[in-house]
């Protein structure tokens, strides 16, 4: 498969100028290892002899990783930098070397390590590389990268530069006061289907349905009785993967512990233990719920989302079929695929930003809150439909008669931008992508 630029190497070349560790996280086989090759190349490409070319260990090789754990100096003095090192998390051993390493000369760009696991969890890790280190998160493929691969290969135009300043933030203009919606590209019903069903992993955009279902199953059984165990050193592996299931057929709706460990015969908080290591795995995501001051009967219990809906689908035995069958599926699927494409690009933006949801006990809700630490904050409603009414604006009107968020806007499956007030506007999926 040729190499697709991502939009998350601008990033990375900003924190290669002034930092000796860059560590890419997220999930297996989201282009970690691929992306840190192709920068390692490029940062060497230059050098006349091999002794500057840099070096690269993984420690799925159980043989370097024997050695990572049994000699971490020994291994890493023998190395050349810039070193990429991929899969960090089996390894702790490595980061006091790599903190040394790094005192002793801090040149930038010295280290990129990758982490299929959110590495902040590990506290050898966090502590140690404070004031030394740049985390970026690299999710699936997002809906424009795919795009941009697809119109380079057609050869229509040149495709978008990743690295280009001027390309646009969606997340910016999300929060911005004056949003104008650019209507990037179409979606028919169809292809909206299609993206939700396939998902955005690189290894399964080749493939036939039936093998992206074989390759998916493999994928949740290998971090189950792999990760799950080495990482987190959780041991109930047969409840791991029904709680996986069910938390795909609860994807986009409210996150009740008791009542999943009722079903998988666990306590409530080993059920947290467990989710909490299926989102450090970037499997699913826990979206937290939005609450002020003003908003005084807002309920604060979080929602659960799939970080990729091809797995989510995989995961739950839907396909492009059924979904057609029963349009009763399409609102929480799509509100899942507005969520993981939302996250890709607050990944990627220049904003700080975090994602929200609303609801409080009139049953009032919002599916998504973004909100950065200044104060601004945009409200996000998914309408699976093609038909957009005033009254589907209603929980957005009130947050902003209260002054939580600043505009409302509604994201639907029609092909028309609908303005209804100055602060309130309809956008097709298009839009976002």
């Amino acid at each position: 498969m040729e190499y697709i630029a991502r939009k998350i190497e601008k990033n990375l070349q900003v924190c290669l100028k002034d930092t000796p560790v860059i560590i890419i996280t997220g999930p297996r086989q989201s282009g970690k290892t691929t992306l840190a090759q192709h920068f390692l190349a490029q940062m060497t490409d230059s050098a006349e002899n091999s002794a500057e070319k840099g070096s690269y260990l993984t420690l799925d090789d159980e043989n370097i990783l024997a050695v990572a754990q049994r000699d971490p100096i020994g291994l890493l003095r023998q190395q050349r930098r810039p070193m990429v090192i991929d899969e960090i998390q089996r390894a702790p051993e490595l980061i006091r070397t790599i903190k040394m390493l790094v005192d002793e000369d801090r040149k930038p760009g010295s280290f990129i390590l990758t982490g299929s696991a959110d590495l902040m969890t590990l506290p050898t890790l966090a502590d140690s590389l404070a004031g030394r280190a740049e985390f970026v998160t690299l999710y699936p493929f997002s809906q424009p990268e795919l795009q941009q691969d697809s119109t380079k290969q057609a050869g229509k135009n040149k495709a978008p530069d990743p690295c280009s300043a001027q390309e646009s933030d969606i997340i910016q203009q999300l929060l911005s006061a004056d949003f104008v919606p650019e209507h990037r590209r179409h979606f028919e019903y169809d292809e909206v289907i299609a993206a939700i069903v396939c998902g955005g992993y690189p290894e399964v955009l080749q493939r036939s349905a039936s093998r992206r279902n074989r390759w998916y199953r493999a994928y949740t059984d290998a971090i189950i009785r792999k990760d799950i165990k080495d990482v987190f050193q959780l041991q109930k592996l047969d409840e791991m993967g029904q709680l996986l299931k069910l938390l795909a057929s609860i994807s986009s709706e409210a996150l009740n512990y008791a009542s999943l460990g009722k079903a998988v015969q666990m306590d409530t908080k080993s059920v947290q233990k467990y989710v909490s290591a299926l989102e450090n795995l970037y499997l699913v995501k826990r979206i937290p719920a939005w609450h002020r001051n003003e908003l005084k009967r807002a309920i604060k219990q979080p929602k659960i989302h799939f970080v990729d809906t091809g797995l989510l689908c995989a995961t739950r035995g839907i396909n492009e079929t059924a979904i057609k069958a029963d349009r009763n599926l399409t609102g929480a699927l799509m509100e899942t695929w507005i969520c993981s494409e939302l996250l890709k690009a607050i990944a990627v933006s220049e904003e700080d930003c975090q994602l929200f949801h609303y609801r409080d006990k009139s049953q009032r809700e919002v599916d998504f809150i973004l909100a950065n630490n200044n104060g601004l904050a945009t409200g996000i409603e998914v309408k699976a439909g093609m038909t957009i009414k005033k009254d589907m604006f209603a929980a957005l009107e009130m947050l902003i008669e209260a002054g939580s968020i600043q505009k409302g806007v509604i994201v639907y499956n029609g092909d028309k931008m609908l303005p209804f007030s100055d602060k309130l506007v309809a956008v097709p999926v298009g839009c976002l992508f």
